[in-house]
């Protein structure tokens, strides 16, 4: 299990904590543990509609890194996105495994 200790293996316990934690930095935070590329971008698209202007927390883990790029690809090329901020850059919890999205 050494290998994901700085991964956010539940984010719904973010959400929890009330003392500016990570969570209070974040208006949504998505998980995509699991999902498929395809399924992880439907996902995202449908976020991106619901929640304008704001800051959404994207957790898609570490793995091999092929959501990872499809996610931050998207993220990139998505006119809804005003800026993409990788997990490792940003230095929220959960390092290359996260990317943070501010929609306009």
């Amino acid at each position: 299990m050494r290998r994901y200790r700085k991964t956010i293996r539940h984010p719904e316990t973010l959400r929890g904590r009330s003392r500016g934690g990570a969570s209070s930095q974040f208006d949504y935070i998505l998980d995509l543990h699991g999902q498929t590329s395809d399924e992880a971008t439907a996902m995202l698209n449908s976020v991106l509609s619901s929640y304008g202007n704001s800051c959404i927390l994207i957790v898609h883990g570490k793995g091999e890194g092929i959501l990872r790029r499809r996610i931050r690809a998207f993220a990139a090329s998505d006119p809804r996105i005003k800026k993409v901020e990788f997990g490792e850059d940003a230095l929220v919890p959960g390092g290359d495994g996260v990317t943070v999205a501010y929609t306009k």
